[in-house]
Formats: C-alpha cells, structure tokens, sequence
C-alpha cells in the first residue's frame, strides 16, 4: 500500500486550504476583445501515476475549468493556468479572455475560466459598429462595449446567446423627449414609436378631447416636446368670419388720390371648436381646431399717383410777360435766326404770322423792338393761346 501523501501537500507545504484561500477566483471585469480563436480540445484525462507512493498522489492538481460556461474537472500535475489549459488541450485566441491570468500559481480545488471572444456587430440607428466581446449574452456584451441595453430597442431578446461565429444586431437609440402638461414638466428617454405610447410609458391617461401637439401617432425623436392639453369642458364649434384682406396698387394712369376697385374682397368662412382649459390656474377658453369652410377672396383697389400738369395763368397782360426768356428758348435771342424750315427772327415767326401781326418785309431784317411789339400783338390777336404759336417754348413767357 503506497506511503500517505505529506501533511502539508506536495507544493512547499500549501494544500488547497492554506492561507485561508476558498479554492474560487472572483471573475474580474473581462476585457473588450477585437478577435477570437479558442480551440477547445477534449479534456485530457487525468492519469494517476503511482510511482515512487504517496509524492506522486501528492503532485496532482484537481483544478475546475469552466469554457463558456461549460465546466470541466482537471488533473494536471502542473502548478500554473497555462500548465492547466495545457492539459486540458485549450489554446486561446488573440481576443479570448482567461481568468485567473496564466502565470498564476493553483492549489487543489482552484477554479479557471475562459471566455472566448466573439464578433458583435452592432447597428444603431443605422450606423453599424463592429465590436469584440467575451459576454455570453446580447446585453452582458453591450454593457461590456459600454452600452445601456435599457437605452435601446433591440432586435432580438437581450438575453439572446451570441454564438461564437458572432451575431449581427439592430438597434433604435431612445430619443430624450419633454412632456407639458399644464404646469407639470416630465424629461424622459423613449424608444417607443408614437408619442402616444410616450404618454402611456409615462402614465398619462387621455381623454378623448384632450388636445396631443404632435398628433398622438407621430414618431417620437430626439429633442421633441409633447404638449399636452386637458379639455375641462366638452369642444363646441362654430362658424366664424374670415374677414378678405384688401391689396392696394398703384396705377399711374388714375390722377392722384383717385381710387378704382378692380375686384371686391369676398368674406371667407371658418370653423372653430374651442373647450375650456386650464392654464396657469385659471380657465381659459382653448381653440381646439380649426377648419377653413370657404375661403377668402382677397380685394383690389388701384390708387391712382398720375401727377396734373402745371397750369399757367395766361389772363396777365401781354407786355408784362418774359418776352426775353421765350426769345432764347425760339432763338437763341438772335433777331436775325433763320430757320430753314421757314421761320424768322427773334419769335420765329412764319411769313403769314408776321404779316397778320401787321409785319412787313422779312422778320429777321426787323429791328428787335418791333419784333417783340408783333409778337406782343400775336399773342393778344389769339387771345392768349400761346400754345398755338409757341407750342414748345411759349411756358417760359411766364418764367
């Protein structure tokens, strides 16, 4: 019968209850992995040499190894978890996680555990982001990348294994929204699809005339503020006047401050509903809805802005008037001025006009003073009308 193993153990004395060790390791937050590679082997079978008695007994370890999730018993006549994962034929991968870490010296009774890294690839709000995790489920992995699961609306279940091949996941980010109702102020996230299912998360019950500013079937988004109205009294509705705007133009062939209506404005009709409210602690009527019956037709008026010509008093006496000023507009103020077109002198007078003045001979070889003595004559002889013999230049008679 082989010798009794050693009191103290086969590893300088420690044995799988010194230094008060319960024989477990407490599981460290896993680090966030980029790739993954665990090779499981079978789990080699421990061998019990019983070479030399009790020493041999002495030296086997019995270690837990837990593979995600999957529990083994080892022998190993190893001292540190790389010598376990050996004997049990585990090869990790760039991106798997072990715990505790390899260099780590085990007593009889230690626990190892293993996890292996896999892809996630998470697409919120349509923006895809590939992750690398060592979480066994869809939300112990987004709580390792950093992600409240309560925050998104997930494709799948929350408690959804992710396979070692990875899995691919849809996400809607919830939106922070405010809630107004009367004097209350409600700020909350959401990852409902309507605003009224934002009201019912909430526990705000509706009545049926309550007023929802959006509509109760809009999609909630980031930012938004629901109002909502509570309706003291029942909606009652009315037709009200709608009262036609009138456009004024101008119109430069009406003289001035003279009016034409081009069409007549034309009173549309609306309904209004309206209920009592309260606001700020007092009622207050509250127009519910409005709906245009019967539109408007708008006016128009022309304002007329044609400016009256100037009138000229022509009832002063004929010597009095500015006989100069019209000889330079005609002439140039030159008595002998010949136009070829037949007219002479200082006034431009025609043949027939000078003679009817009483004129003889050539205008242009009058003296001046007789011409303007015609000229004055002239204009006495068609009483005044000016405009007949001077139609250009005849206005500056009286400058």
């Amino acid at each position: 019968m082989p010798p009794a193993p050693p009191a103290g153990g086969g590893r300088g004395g420690r044995g799988a209850g010194s230094g008060g060790r319960s024989g477990r390791f407490a599981l460290p937050a896993l680090p966030l992995l980029r790739s993954r590679g665990v090779v499981i082997g079978a789990v080699a079978a421990a061998v019990l040499l019983v070479v030399g008695g009790g020493t041999a007994f002495a030296m086997d370890q019995r270690i837990t190894l837990s593979v995600d999730g999957e529990r083994s018993t080892v022998h190993t006549y190893g001292a540190t978890v790389q010598d376990v994962l050996d004997s049990a034929g585990v090869t990790l991968g760039e991106h798997d996680v072990v715990a505790p870490s390899l260099d780590t010296e085990l007593d009889r009774g230690d626990n190892v555990l293993v996890r292996s890294g896999r892809p996630l690839t998470l697409t919120v709000d349509g923006k895809s982001k590939k992750h690398w995790v060592t979480a066994l489920t869809v939300g112990e992995a987004l709580q390792q990348i950093g992600r409240n699961p309560d925050s998104l609306k997930l494709s799948v279940s929350s408690d959804k294994a992710i396979p070692e091949s990875g899995l691919e996941v849809e996400a809607t980010a919830a939106r922070r929204v405010v809630i107004l109702r009367d004097r209350v102020r409600i700020e909350t996230a959401t990852t409902a699809e309507t605003v009224a299912q934002v009201l019912e998360d909430n526990g705000i019950d509706l009545g049926e005339h309550d007023k929802v500013k959006p509509k109760r079937d809009a999609e909630p988004t980031d930012g938004m503020v629901i109002e909502v109205t509570e309706l003291l009294t029942e909606p009652k509705t009315e037709e009200v006047p709608i009262e036609a705007e009138v456009e004024e133009r101008e119109n430069p062939d009406l003289p001035a401050g003279e009016e034409k209506v081009v069409q007549k404005p034309k009173d549309g009709v609306k309904k209004v509903t309206t209920a009592m409210i309260m606001k700020e602690g007092v009622k207050t009527e509250y127009v519910v809805k409005e709906e245009v019956v019967k539109k408007p037709v708008k006016g128009i008026t022309e304002i007329g802005t044609k400016e009256e010509a100037a009138t000229v008093d022509t009832s002063a006496e004929a010597s009095s008037l500015n006989w100069a000023a019209l000889a330079e507009c005609e002439s140039g103020g030159d008595p002998t001025a010949v136009n070829p077109a037949g007219y002479y002198g200082l006034y431009q007078f025609s043949m027939s006009t000078w003679q009817s003045a009483g004129g003889s001979g050539n205008p242009a070889e009058a003296p001046a003073s007789e011409q303007t003595m015609r000229a004055q004559k002239l204009y006495d002889m068609v009483n005044g009308n000016w405009q007949s013999q001077w139609p250009e230049c005849g206005v500056h008679l009286f400058d």
